[in-house]
């Protein structure tokens, strides 16, 4: 087989059956090697980028975004088209990224003025920007890949400017993240949240994979031709294939690429200091080149001349290899066109950093280039814009994995850059600019003051272990042992939208008191509210406890949706965990991320997490393994069913007012210890340092799965091509910890109650409310309670005996909520 054949059968194989797991190793296919992929005239436009490119601020109406009226849809599924989507960028850029329905919402042009803000911005004053550059990803199949004219890529950018974005403390909350620019270029990083490492060394970034929004998938209708270009998967396409393959330069953020730095003379005016770059080889490229992303640009304000001076570059930095990952996972690819790939969870989260230069290390340390909560360092962030890699991972491995492998050479560096693919100069490349560089996350939300020295709040370091791994030798001072991470808001919609559930403050304030009671340090609560309303947030439950012990950080930013519904890619959540992670996981040893509803119970002889974690780090564990189910609300203690009755046949289970969820709720259908629980509904309590990307329920990135066969077999782990983690441990519910997941039952659920609960059916579903066994029943001779309800969970007789008599006491003594 030629060299053109095996790159086409292997790109068809990855189109066809990109969905599931398929051996590293498989049999290349024969195939024309005339073949291509090809659209017809529907793709084109927003392929070639052309519908970009006919447009001009000037031509186009800045117009406040329409929205769904449907319940169902609102606030989730992305309606817009062309035109309409540019206008959306331009007119949250302009008025702010979050509209409400309400009086609020009017905001006149001269209230955004930027020469006058009640922040104290000056014209002078350096504005967040993106530049974007419109995508043409017809060249993407030309080799070598064709270079971007400077002068011409230079005229296409559109500039959108954040005026709004200028407070340091309100950095995560004022970001564009709802309607961002990435919507019109899509080489842009999808950013959440942005910080300085807490040694002042690196500027942390936390994005998000843009193209999951738009995975959503639809079957394909009886006699349904498809569009050419538009790719079919076992029956179903893209709900929106449009936006899926116009996203298709966000898989390529994920992948690094090698650069060398060269000398230009074009005889140009501009920054004759600044670095120019090739494409390159591995072989040619530069040690700091070597697996790059984004070119980094640091630039100073003086506040005093108004002069804002460049100060130095740097290459970005992965802060975990991705291709590797899905390597050591066992899947043939990381990416593909079609982007049937949604499986690939490591691939929501892009995470990296761009070293500060080192002049300025120190100063950033110490928050002392923050003024008046104004930055004064800015970084600028040009993605260097190559194609999506297609074909198997270990064909482009770092030389640093020392890969012995059978290669196809399905991917050389030369063939498809060439030895002379100069990048633009930075002004004529697509780019963000003038992103604020705060202070160290402890002094931005007020744990520390301004220049405090960590190292004198430090905890005690654990014994070190015979065997144990050396996991960050340069790892941030430890300030506590155990910490706990929630995104949670006022209220929600469960999955599917079949209810509203508006709790969220009761949750909140009862699940924070247990959690400080059962030894958990500090608590970071992630504040949605702001996705939804304008007139309410958790700050006034959150101000009922001490700074020392709950920080609020206000999140407002949307899930982004990849299907109808509710149950689209919780981008919001999945930024959150990592934000937490990364800003103030780096200062604690453990770190929990945690719904409201989720309540982790020492049991046994321990009387604090913070216990329980003493024992996992004597026992070597990195990361525990708690069950988790849905437990039951006991009906005898909920609210009278007559009050929300639904033509008798359904009731919305109410907790009342004098009682505890926790409480309430401690009823599972099966006896602990659990055998019967899914995997998906796990949560885990991890070490932060050695856990490099956390999703949701799995610890989905480590140290060890990073690590290359050499280094895994010399630190005394043992190798397998596909990564299982060595370092987890299913937690003891008996003798050291469980889980009471008080999922909130709604209406829905206790449809046919009055007759499925007098059934003697074991299971979680069949009854949603709770009819304990008395202790030590026998449950064959048994069954029933006098009155005709069927027994159907059982109790937790540490919770029920120790910890809700002392949940009563603090959250009495603390009052509640005001209002």
């Amino acid at each position: 087989m030629t060299k053109p054949q095996a790159i086409m059968a292997n790109l068809m194989d990855c189109l066809k059956d990109s969905a599931h797991y398929v051996d590293p190793n498989p049999p290349q296919k024969a195939t024309d090697s005339n073949n291509k992929l090809e659209w017809g005239e529907e793709l084109d436009p927003l392929l070639s980028g052309s519908f970009i490119k006919d447009i001009s601020r000037h031509e186009i109406t800045i117009a406040q975004p329409k929205t769904e009226n449907n319940e169902k849809t609102e606030g989730l599924v992305d309606s817009r088209k062309d035109e309409d989507i540019v206008g959306s960028v331009l007119y949250a850029a302009k008025y702010g990224d979050r509209q409400y329905d309400t009086e609020e919402n009017d905001i006149s042009n001269e209230d955004n003025d930027n020469n006058s803000n009640k922040h104290g911005r000056t014209a002078e004053m350096p504005m967040l920007t993106a530049y974007c550059e419109p995508v043409n990803q017809t060249t993407w199949e030309t080799k070598p890949l064709p270079t971007r004219p400077g002068p011409v890529t230079k005229a296409s950018l559109i500039p959108v400017e954040y005026p709004h974005v200028n407070s340091c403390q309100k950095l995560q909350a004022q970001w564009p993240i709802d309607l961002p620019p990435v919507d019109i270029d899509p080489f842009l990083p999808w950013i959440h949240d942005v910080f300085p490492s807490a040694d002042g060394k690196n500027v942390v970034f936390i994005a998000q994979n843009r193209r999951r929004c738009f995975n959503g998938q639809r079957r394909v209708r009886p006699g349904e031709k498809l569009p050419k270009g538009v790719f079919e998967h076992k029956g179903y396409t893209h709900s929106d294939y449009k936006k899926n393959y116009f996203m298709r330069p966000q898989s390529a953020l994920f992948q690094h690429v090698p650069v060398k730095k060269i000398t230009v003379n074009d005889n140009e005016e501009g920054n004759d200091d600044e670095p120019r770059y090739r494409l390159a080889s591995h072989e040619d490229a530069d040690p700091e080149g070597m697996e790059t992303r984004m070119i980094c640009r640091f630039k100073q304000f003086d506040s005093n001349t108004g002069k804002l001076s460049i100060v130095g570059y740097s290459l970005s930095q992965f802060e975990f290899d991705y291709d590797y990952h899905t390597y050591r996972k066992g899947y043939l690819h990381s990416a593909t066109p079609a982007g049937y790939d949604n499986h690939m969870i490591w691939q929501s989260q892009l995470i990296f950093k761009c070293p500060i230069p080192s002049d300025y290390h120190k100063e950033v340390e110490a928050g002392n280039t923050v003024q008046d909560d104004y930055a004064t360092l800015f970084v600028d962030v040009i993605p260097i814009r190559t194609p999506p890699r297609y074909t198997p991972p270990k064909e482009f491995f770092q030389p640093r994995h020392m890969f012995n492998g059978n290669l196809d050479h399905l991917f050389v560096a030369d063939n498809e850059f060439g030895k002379e693919h100069v990048l633009p100069k930075i002004a004529e490349s697509g780019r963000w600019e003038n992103i604020p560089v705060c202070m160290p996350s402890l002094m931005t939300h007020g744990m520390v003051p301004k220049g405090e020295d960590l190292m004198a709040l430090t905890i005690p370091p654990e014994p070190k272990l015979a065997n144990a791994i050396d996991i960050l030798p340069d790892a941030a001072p430890k300030i506590h042992k155990v910490i706990a991470c929630t995104w949670a808001a006022t209220t929600f919609r469960t999955r599917g939208n079949r209810a509203q559930v508006g709790d969220g403050k009761r949750r909140l304030q009862e699940w924070l008191e247990f959690n400080l009671l059962s030894g958990f340090d500090h608590i970071y609560v992630y504040d949605n509210s702001g996705a939804f309303t304008n007139e309410d947030s958790l700050a006034d439950v959150i101000d009922l406890f001490s700074k020392n012990q709950v920080t609020r950080v206000d999140w407002p930013c949307k899930i982004c949706s990849n299907r109808d519904g509710n149950e689209g890619e919780r981008s919001s959540q999945y930024a959150a965990e990592s934000s937490c992670r990364l800003r103030f996981g780096a200062h604690a040893r453990w770190l929990g991320s945690f719904d409201t509803d989720e309540y982790l119970v020492p049991m046994g002889d321990f009387n604090s997490m913070g216990e329980v974690a003493d024992k996992f780090d004597e026992d070597g564990v990195k990361v525990a393994v708690f069950k988790s189910s849905p437990s039951k609300p006991r009906f005898d203690l909920l609210d009278d069913p007559e009050k929300t009755m639904t033509n008798g046949e359904s009731f919305t289970p109410t907790v009342t007012e004098d009682e505890t969820f926790l409480h309430t709720y401690n009823c599972n259908w099966e006896q602990f210890p659990r055998e019967n629980d899914l995997s998906h509904r796990r949560k885990q309590m991890y070490r932060a340092d050695y856990v490099k990307l956390h999703y949701v329920h799995y610890s989905t990135v480590t140290v060890v799965s990073q690590m290359n066969e050499a280094d895994t077999k010399s630190s005394g782990e043992k190798w397998t091509h596909r990564y299982q983690e060595p370092h987890a441990h299913l937690v003891d519910e008996l003798a050291e910890a469980t889980m009471l997941h008080t999922k909130s039952k709604v209406a829905h659920n206790t449809n046919g109650w009055k007759n499925s609960c007098k059934q003697v059916v074991a299971s979680e579903g069949h009854c949603s409310l709770g009819f304990p066994f008395p202790k030590d029943a026998d449950r064959s001779k048994t069954p029933k309670r006098s009155d005709g309800w069927a027994y159907n969970c059982f109790m937790n007789e540490i919770i029920e005996t120790r910890w809700w008599p002392k949940l009563v006491d603090a959250m009495t003594k603390r009052g509640k909520v005001k209002g």
